[in-house]
């Protein structure tokens, strides 16, 4: 994934929006937090995994947190800083067995079966657009047979119903056509994206993706559903509401209904 087409600060921003992104929103720490479930459910402590395209190191921490032995791994150097600055605030160090500069369509530095789990949580798979299949080949590869594959992508249907006022705008300034393409390819130009071109996913082209490779589904996910679009009302309420919300929100993800509805898909897939 060649992201050398903006500059290394530039990256570090982006990394950090993200940190904060998820803590500042009710609809993104409800995201965070289906995300959190899906780590419960699926690493067991002393399980070595790897984190692919790990960022500033939310879901490393949660891994700490488990008791997994991470290896993290990001395209950038500096977001690995970023990672191993905020991983060590938090207290998680002890658990990264090392950080790595690596390509999710490339993992040849690491032999197959390697990890208990890979996990590459945060859409990095939407940003390697064409080269998906290399990128669910490798991260497959890594794994041990029986071991599980997380991943998250962005949705295009959750996505476009979160902001279609925005979408209806862009169409004016772009162009009906340039929208619609977009619509029917999930395809997004660095223009339209705000930075590097990337492709949301509908579920069931995530599904199609899936089943070309060695691995079984096990579980799938919005990353969240109900709580899109409603972040006033969820500041207001209360510590014992918000954890009841969050189990609503929890099952209404895993419903086939909803999946394609958040702004992320999740999946966890077992290797064959």
């Amino acid at each position: 994934m060649d992201q050398d087409w903006e500059p290394e600060v530039t990256l570090v921003s982006r990394g950090l929006r993200e940190w904060e992104r998820l803590e500042q929103r009710p609809a993104d720490r409800v995201a965070l937090e289906i995300h959190r479930r899906y780590l419960e459910r699926f690493i067991r402590p002393r399980d070595c995994v790897l984190d692919a395209g790990a960022g500033p190191g939310r879901f490393t921490i949660e891994l700490g947190r488990l008791g997994a032995r991470v290896t993290v791994g990001d395209i950038s150097p500096r977001q690995l800083e970023l990672n191993a600055a905020k991983v060590s605030a938090a207290g998680y160090e002890s658990a990264v067995e090392e950080r790595v500069v690596l390509d999710i369509t490339d993992l040849r530095r690491f032999p197959d079966p390697f990890f208990d789990a890979t996990v590459c949580y945060g859409g990095a798979i939407s940003y390697v657009i064409e080269r998906a299949d290399e990128a669910v080949s490798e991260l497959l590869r890594v794994a041990k047979p029986g071991g599980h594959l997380l991943l998250s992508v962005m949705s295009l249907i959750g996505s476009m119903r979160f902001v279609l006022p925005s979408i209806l705008e862009e169409a004016a300034r772009l162009g009906l056509d340039r929208v619609q393409r977009t619509y029917e390819t999930g395809d997004l130009d660095a223009e339209q994206s705000g930075g590097q071109p990337m492709r949301l996913y509908r579920w069931e082209t995530l599904r199609e993706l899936l089943t070309r490779h060695p691995c079984q589904l096990v579980s799938a996910s919005a990353s969240n559903y109900l709580s899109l679009g409603h972040d006033e009302a969820l500041e207001r309420i209360s510590e014992e509401y918000w954890r009841v919300v969050l189990d609503w929100e929890f099952e209404a993800c895993a419903q086939s209904g909803a999946i394609d509805g958040g702004q992320h898909m999740l999946v966890a897939v077992r290797r064959r």
